[in-house]
């Protein structure tokens, strides 16, 4: 009769015929010593005893023979076979022993030395703690993790003059497709531009407004192919927007207005002055401003809105910057309704910049200076401008006349409303 076949996990065992001293059916029993470099070994090892119990081959106790089979999936053992098995195998003596059992020397095939397993388990722990240094000089983040700290406030963020903290951001991008519909100002030789719109790549119509910061450098020359251009830290605070204006004084910019994002819509936040002090490098926040009483203004004490598309001017000497006209609607307003038309209009708004005086203002009159929040007045009834003669437009322009009167004059320039234009106009002098 065949012997039975038996496994241990991906080996088979090879059997040699061995009988028992005690069978008294002749029945014999099988066993493979597994072939192995490792069998040199276990012979010089001190053999240890262990017991296998006598497999049935005749049919007898088939039962056992299956359960014993059953039974053998655990680490492959080096079995020591009688004189009889082939010298490329470990040796398995049979002795004598009651109640059918054989006894056998066993050796596991997975043995190592002591020595060898702990260098071994040493190199698996250390080999991840030394992954990211300089010895293995391998660059990426560890397989333990990242290196971390303490962040300083230095790092990290800014605080503007109220003691308010804005995060640092990366520096704006210069490589774009194209730009437009930003705020720009001129100062001592540098062009400053913010905001607006931007596009990365060519056919892009959606996601292109932005709170770049950006310079031109015109103190030096520079080929049309490569201009001076300069990509300045995106601020955390300013808005993005479009179609607003950047008055500047001859150290500071002020962000006024301006359009956001319809693609995909954005809700405009309540309006807040953005100031950029330009020796410090940094944006302060004026929140909550509101109009101060004065000539041909509004009663005063008025929160002032955020127009689009209107028309700017700046001027330096004089320490103020007008907007002119423009327009509100939900993409310039918060709470307004996008079932709301849009509403134009024709109101000239001042500002007037900290450390200066204007007798327009009654709050500045006798030579007072505005404080580090400026004045704001809100023009309505100068000359006809509360006429029906004077219309309510948009998407004009403005120009500073100097030498016009004792102040100069501002010159409002086209312009119109989605249903007319308007034909040219002057405004009233800066002194009225």
């Amino acid at each position: 009769m065949e012997a039975p076949t038996g496994y241990f996990d991906d080996a088979v065992i090879d059997g040699t015929m061995a009988q028992s001293q005690r069978a008294q059916d002749q029945s014999s029993t099988t066993y493979r010593a597994l072939e192995s470099p490792l069998c040199e070994a276990a012979r010089l090892q001190r053999p240890r005893k262990s017991k296998f119990m006598e497999v049935d081959v005749d049919g007898d106790n088939d039962e056992k023979s299956e359960n014993l089979a059953a039974s053998l999936h655990y680490p492959l053992p080096n079995i020591r076979s009688n004189a009889r098995s082939r010298s490329s195998t470990c040796s398995t003596t049979q002795t004598e022993s009651d109640d059918d059992s054989v006894s056998a020397s066993v050796t596991p095939v997975f043995s190592l030395h002591p020595r060898l397993y702990w260098l071994t388990l040493l190199v698996l722990i250390a080999l991840p703690l030394l992954y990211n240094t300089r010895w293995l000089g391998i660059p990426g983040t560890g397989m333990i993790g990242v290196s971390a700290g303490v962040i300083r406030n230095s790092d990290a963020v800014e605080e503007d003059g109220a003691g308010k903290r804005q995060q640092k951001r990366a520096d704006t991008d210069t490589d774009v497709c194209s730009r437009w519909a930003g705020q720009s100002a001129l100062v001592n030789g540098t062009i400053y531009l913010y905001g607006g719109h931007a596009t990365q790549q060519p056919g892009q119509k959606e996601d292109t407004w932005t709170n770049d910061f950006l310079t031109v450098d015109l103190s030096k020359g520079w080929e049309i192919s490569a201009p001076s251009v300069k990509g300045l830290p995106q601020p955390s605070g300013p808005p993005a927007v479009a179609n607003g204006y950047l008055w500047n004084s001859y150290d500071s910019l002020y962000l006024y207005g301006g359009i956001v994002s319809d693609s995909p819509p954005a809700v405009p936040d309540p309006y807040s002055l953005w100031e950029y002090q330009i020796k410090a490098g940094k944006w302060v926040e004026h929140s909550n401003p509101k109009t101060s009483t004065g000539n041909n203004s509004d009663p005063g004490n008025q929160p002032v809105m955020q127009a689009g598309e209107g028309a700017g001017v700046s001027i330096p000497e004089l320490g103020r910057g007008y907007y002119f006209a423009g327009h509100y609607d939900h993409y310039t307003t918060p709470g307004w309704s996008i079932q709301t038309n849009r509403t134009y209009l024709k109101a000239l708004l001042e500002f007037t910049f900290p450390g200066h005086s204007n007798d327009g203002v009654q709050a500045l009159a006798g030579g007072k200076t505005a404080g580090s929040d400026g004045a704001w007045r809100n023009v309505t009834t100068g000359g006809i401008q509360d006429t029906a003669r004077f219309p309510n437009r948009a998407d004009g322009s403005l120009v500073y006349v100097p030498g016009y009167g004792e102040r100069g004059m501002l010159l409002s320039i086209g312009g119109g409303t989605e249903f007319s234009f308007v034909s040219l106009s002057p405004k009233p002098r800066v002194d009225e």
